[in-house]
């Protein structure tokens, strides 16, 4: 795994890493399936939405690899706007919107890329469901 100033080009182990965590994530978009929990408020998102949204992800989809990431799951750290740096595996991008794989969470988080770099706030999950989250 990269270390924050290391070479940014990946060497084998992170290339094989790269590949099983890209198949991971063009898995779950083909095999995602829009449920709607029992009690749910609002109105569900028609079928042709969540559609677009898989086609979106796809074309959104980057070439991974080791960025920063400031970490910040619950209130107290988002709030304070503090919490855990550690190197994340980039997977897609829209608009500033980054959807990054933690590797010591094991899950998914969408983040923010602003002047500051990548930040999280909470949102973290399956690759597809942080992307419909954006």
């Amino acid at each position: 795994m990269q270390k924050a100033g290391a070479d940014p080009k990946p060497d084998s182990v992170d290339k094989d890493f790269f590949q099983r965590l890209r198949r991971e994530t063009e898995r779950q978009i083909s095999e995602y399936v829009y449920q709607v929990p029992a009690g749910a408020i609002g109105t569900p998102l028609p079928s042709d939405e969540i559609r677009d949204s898989l086609n979106q992800m796809r074309l959104c989809l980057t070439e991974p690899l080791w960025e920063e990431v400031h970490i910040r799951n619950t209130p107290e750290e988002i709030r304070a706007g503090e919490g855990a740096s550690r190197m994340c595996v980039t997977m897609a991008e829209e608009e500033g919107y980054v959807i990054v794989f933690d590797p010591v969470e094991e899950d998914n988080h969408l983040a923010w890329r602003s002047e500051h770099g990548l930040g999280t706030w909470g949102v973290r999950g399956d690759a597809v469901g942080c992307f419909l989250a954006r």
